[in-house]
Parts: structure tokens; C-alpha cells; sequence
């Protein structure tokens, strides 16, 4: 019975999957137009688009993905969907950076609450310690969240790499992932290069916060260790870029161009060629999550950060340009 029961949830999520790719596919078909009208994104000097394009696009995603996970009793996106809202409203008409910033706090604490991840924790510890791992925790979240917004500069770097990441996260948590990773490949066709529409900013801190509740998901530290470790190519180009322009005396909110995906794009890459390689650093680091454990992760990463600075060397638009 019990292995009856699961097999039947496996087909209703399998199901789930395929109307979800096509319902955030055709809901973006209908939503262009209007989002041409009142979502376009005009490109400037630090724009890696040279044409006016709509942005918001991940309202597709986000309503697939809150419409199917409610149904199946999973309120996790229910959690995040301010944040988008307000992403969405500051694509429209812009909001201030603190307003942003303190509703990712409360979308990462609640994400938190309801989770059982504090239960994780040795019941030994002090609780100055526990208060000191909570506050951590809800800083790195916010991070996540503006890492990912910072990196959705290029058709299909976030997009491909988030579903990704959520695939793995249906194999190793739950299968329920892959309503995300449907939702995603709908949205995905009409972004990849030439993309035809961007995620915008409430697409993309949604996808963050999601990341986040994924980590707050797992039944061990060490997996969710793990599938941090997944995403390192989009953190760490982000870090290392805003601790370079810091060490520039570079402001690390103002806008600019000097990611390394970004300089990849500005001397000549692709930008189908740019999401390629960091989905395929993604989902190198995964499989050898999943083969070796965290042991083996440890060289894949350092032979990826090789290549980013090779990349960074001899390929890239050199950093100090891009600062101009």
C-alpha cells in the first residue's frame, strides 16, 4: 500500500510538471503584450541587452508555482509571494532599498519559522549561540536573495540555474520540486537568448527566497550545506564582484556592469554561451554531489574557481574597465 500510495503522488507531481511548464509558458504568450506596454525595460551603458525589452515576466512562475504548491498543502511560496509582489511594484514604479530590504527580512524569518531547521541545531547549545546562528541565518538569506537578483543580468543565467537546483532539490527532499523546475522550463523558453521577456525583480528575489526556503527544508545541515555549495557559481561571482568594487571604493548597490558574466558578455561572449557554462558548473558540482558526498565537492569547486579566474584574465572585459 505504502509503496502504491507513493508511486500514485509521484504521477500526480509528474502531471503537476508538465501542465506547469505549459500553463507558465502560455501565461507568459498572453502577458507580453501587456507587460511591453507598462514593464519595459529600456538597455543603458551597463545593460548587457542592446534592445527594449519587458521585464516582470516572473509573474509566470510565480503564480504557477504558488497555485499548484497550495494545492498540495505546501505554503512555503505562500511566504515569499510579498517579496515578489514588492519586486514587482518597484519594476513598475521604484521603492525605496530599505522598504526591499525589510521585507526580505521578514520573508527569510518566516521562512525560518516555519521550518523545522532550528531543530537541527544540538540541544546543548547556548542559547546566546542559537540567537547569534538565527541572526546569521537571516543575514545570509538576504544575501541569497540580492545575489540572485544581482545575477539575473543575462537571458537565462537564473532561470537555468535555479531550475537546476530545484531539480536536484526534487531528487534529494522532495518531489514536489519539480512544480519549480516545470514553472521555470515554461518561463525559461520565452527568456532564453534572444530572450523575449526578463524575470524582473520580484521573479527574481521570489526565486531567491525559494532558494532559502530550500535550505531551511532539509533534514541535515550538511545537505543543505550541499546545495549552497550547488549555487556557488551565482554567489560566488556576486561576492567576489562586490568585494572587489568595495576594495575599489566602488557603492556596492549602485547599479554597474562588473560581474564576471556580465564582462564575459561585453567582450564577445554569448549570452546563451554564458548561461551554458554556469548551469554547467551547476550541475557539475551537483552530480558530484550526489556520486561522492561533500568530500569530493571540495575540487570540483576549486578547479571551477580556476576557471572563473582564468576566465576573469584572459577572457572577460578586464575588471577596472568595467568600473568606468
Amino acid at each position: 500500500l505504502k509503496l502504491y500510495t507513493s508511486e500514485m503522488i509521484t504521477l500526480n507531481i509528474l502531471v503537476t510538471f508538465i501542465i506547469s511548464i505549459f500553463l507558465s509558458w502560455y501565461l507568459l504568450k498572453i502577458l507580453i503584450p501587456f507587460l511591453n506596454k507598462f514593464f519595459i525595460d529600456k538597455p543603458n551603458k551597463r545593460s548587457s541587452h542592446l534592445l527594449p525589452k519587458p521585464r516582470a515576466g516572473g509573474i509566470s512562475f510565480v503564480l504557477v508555482i504558488i497555485l499548484f504548491e497550495t494545492i498540495i498543502g505546501n505554503f512555503q511560496p505562500l511566504i515569499c509571494l510579498p517579496l515578489a509582489i514588492i519586486g514587482f511594484y518597484d519594476d513598475l514604479k521604484g521603492l525605496p532599498k530599505f522598504l526591499r530590504y525589510l521585507i526580505q527580512l521578514f520573508t527569510v524569518l518566516f521562512l525560518l519559522i516555519n521550518s523545522n531547521f532550528l531543530s537541527l541545531l544540538p540541544t546543548n547549545f547556548p542559547l546566546f549561540i542559537v540567537l547569534i546562528f538565527i541572526l546569521f541565518l537571516i543575514f545570509s538569506g538576504t544575501a541569497i536573495i540580492n545575489f540572485t537578483n544581482f545575477m539575473d543580468g543575462s537571458d537565462g543565467i537564473v532561470a537555468g540555474s535555479m531550475l537546476l537546483i530545484f531539480l536536484i532539490g526534487s531528487i534529494v527532499i522532495s518531489n514536489s520540486y519539480l512544480i519549480f523546475v516545470g514553472a521555470l522550463i515554461g518561463f525559461l523558453i520565452w527568456n532564453w537568448h534572444p530572450s523575449k521577456v526578463f524575470m524582473g525583480d520580484g521573479g527574481s528575489t521570489f526565486l531567491g527566497a525559494l532558494f532559502v526556503g530550500l535550505l531551511f527544508n532539509t533534514d541535515s545541515l550538511i545537505i543543505s550545506i550541499q546545495i549552497l555549495l550547488i549555487f556557488s557559481p551565482l554567489i560566488g561571482d556576486a561576492l567576489i564582484c562586490l568585494l572587489r568594487r568595495l576594495f575599489n571604493g566602488q557603492r556596492i548597490f549602485e547599479a554597474h556592469c562588473s560581474h564576471l558574466y556580465q564582462r564575459l558578455i561585453k567582450n564577445g561572449w554569448s549570452h546563451s554561451s554564458v548561461a551554458i557554462l554556469y548551469m554547467g558548473c551547476v550541475i557539475t558540482i551537483a552530480i558530484t554531489m550526489i556520486i561522492g558526498g561533500l568530500k569530493y565537492i571540495g575540487t570540483i569547486l576549486i578547479l571551477e574557481f580556476l576557471l572563473g579566474f582564468w576566465l576573469d584574465q584572459k577572457i572577460a572585459l578586464p575588471f577596472s574597465k568595467s568600473l568606468k
